[in-house]
């Protein structure tokens, strides 16, 4: 055996020995103190002794309240398409090329999800907010699941030249 695989070995039976020690110790009955030569036991009655060594309570961190979920409008296919040609003349955008980017990221389904990517035009977080800010709309990020709201954005990122937030699907 070579001196590395000895040594290996050691470490690995010291390992062991120092898990069952530590689980032992940690599983064991807690005692009482024992009393020093000379100390005089207590006159309380023993429930008053206990609750002497009973730690002060301490307090509990408050939880945040956590916002409710407003589940988005739905929207019939009609609706949809008549959101793409009022922001595409509203943004002065091709109404194929966003009627394009809806099929190809969702299959003109506004709740469609790929992992952080969400929506009609499938918005990642990053662009959703940056997006939405630059619009001077409200950046929660719920929003990507509203078909109007998410057709507006994809209509003023490409006003912008912001195409390639779409690069696998953006025609051209």
């Amino acid at each position: 055996m070579k001196p590395w695989q000895k040594f290996f070995l050691l470490e690995c039976l010291l390992a062991v020995m120092f898990a069952a020690w530590f689980t032992r110790w940690y599983k064991r009955e807690p005692t009482e103190p024992s009393l020093t030569p000379g100390a005089v036991p207590s006159s309380q009655p023993e429930t008053d002794r206990l609750l002497a060594k009973t730690p002060s309570p301490v307090s509990t961190p408050t939880q945040s309240p956590v916002p409710t979920v407003i589940p988005p409008p739905q929207f019939n296919q009609e609706q949809i398409q008549e959101f793409l040609v009022r922001f595409a003349l509203q943004y002065g955008v091709d109404v194929n090329v966003l009627r394009h980017l809806a099929i190809c990221e969702s299959g003109l389904i506004a709740n469609s999800t790929n992992g952080v990517y969400v929506g009609l035009f499938q918005f990642g977080p990053g662009a959703w907010k940056t997006s939405r800010s630059a619009m001077g709309e409200d950046a929660n990020l719920g929003l990507r699941y509203n078909a109007e709201e998410a057709t507006q954005t994809a209509a003023y990122a490409i006003s912008v030249g912001k195409s390639y937030l779409w690069p696998n699907c953006y025609p051209g």
